[in-house]
């Protein structure tokens, strides 16, 4: 499969120019678009992380065996029929606000609609797995999402969270402050956090984490390129698709927030956006962003052996222990 190409839930095959400009919807509880062109666009994030993860849809250590998966936020629900495919032993459950998921599933996943940031009717300890994945935007309560995560994971289960820095950056001073794609990303952050509901909870993740009573954080801090300038194969190939992703959401995302939350004027906006397009195609412009990627056991369980080899299991909720892998 090119770089360049990839198939869609639809069996469209989608490239750069593709697509429609995403328009915002209005009846949205959360500022995050919900067309078709939005849902094409979770599939290509979705295809970035298996390249990011070497092909794994998540970090966390899961059996082959694993019993219940919980995805929040699932989406088009291409990451819970992935999961239950790779363990089909396996009961999925995606939720979401909206059933804009397939219909024809394979028989272990399932589609609910429902708010996470409501009060959760799952049974304490009751998944193996949490899959939390680009909520950024669209949650406003971190905390109580985590800690309802940690009560429903059984002792031992795992949350496993991929979460992104809606900031640019760049190593070699190519990517100018005073350009329109710093410019962009400056704004609608602003814009964001005025709203309530900012697009960089990830740098955060990790106290909210350990707060929740989780006794470990495992994270990788992975730089995601934009555009194809990139030497590195697996760099080039994750930043056309990151490109690809992020050209089309400018005025999706952007036109909403500056407009409303910033009152900018329509024309000053769209001429914003269409700078920042322009920089972001740009060989010389060496942008990219930090992909927090993090796994964390809930309630670790503790074998302790005596001479007669036989083992008592403790649990340990007290035990905090942080540990980070910063990839590069």
């Amino acid at each position: 499969m090119g770089v360049g190409i990839m198939p869609s839930r639809t069996g469209k095959q989608l490239g750069p120019g593709a697509w429609d400009l995403i328009r915002l919807t209005s009846n949205r509880k959360y500022p995050i678009p919900n067309d078709e062109p939005e849902q094409e666009r979770q599939d290509i994030i979705h295809h970035i992380y298996l390249i990011m993860l070497d092909g794994k849809l998540v970090r966390a250590p899961v059996s082959d065996g694993i019993q219940r998966i919980l995805d929040i936020g699932t989406g088009t629900g291409i990451w819970a029929i992935d999961a239950a495919e790779t363990y089909p032993s396996a009961q999925v459950i995606g939720t979401d606000l909206s059933p804009i998921q397939p219909s024809w599933v394979p028989p272990n996943v399932i589609f609910q609609i429902d708010d996470a940031e409501s009060d959760w009717t799952f049974a304490k300890d009751s998944f193996d797995l949490i899959h939390i994945r680009h909520l950024n935007g669209g949650i406003k309560d971190w905390g109580k999402l985590i800690k309802q995560s940690f009560d429903a994971l059984k002792p031992g289960g795992w949350l496993d969270v991929a979460e992104f820095e809606c900031r640019l950056k760049s190593d070699d001073g190519t990517l100018l402050a005073e350009g329109d794609l710093s410019r962009f990303y400056d704004l609608v952050n602003e814009a964001a956090d005025k709203s309530g509901q900012g697009f960089n909870i990830a740098a955060s993740l990790d106290n909210l984490i350990l707060d929740a009573g989780f006794e470990k954080v495992n994270h990788e801090e992975v730089k995601l390129s934009l555009g194809t300038w990139p030497a590195d194969k697996k760099q080039k190939d994750m930043g056309a698709f990151s490109l690809l992703a992020t050209e089309d959401c400018f005025e999706a995302y952007g036109m909403a927030l500056l407009t409303r939350a910033l009152g900018m004027d329509v024309p000053e906006a769209k001429e914003l956006i269409t700078g920042a397009k322009k920089e972001s195609r740009s060989k010389s412009v060496h942008s990219y962003c930090i992909q927090y990627v993090s796994m964390m056991p809930s309630r670790m369980l503790e074998l302790i052996c005596g001479k007669t080899d036989t083992c008592t299991t403790l649990r340990n909720p007290s035990k905090r222990v942080i540990s980070s892998d910063h990839f590069w």
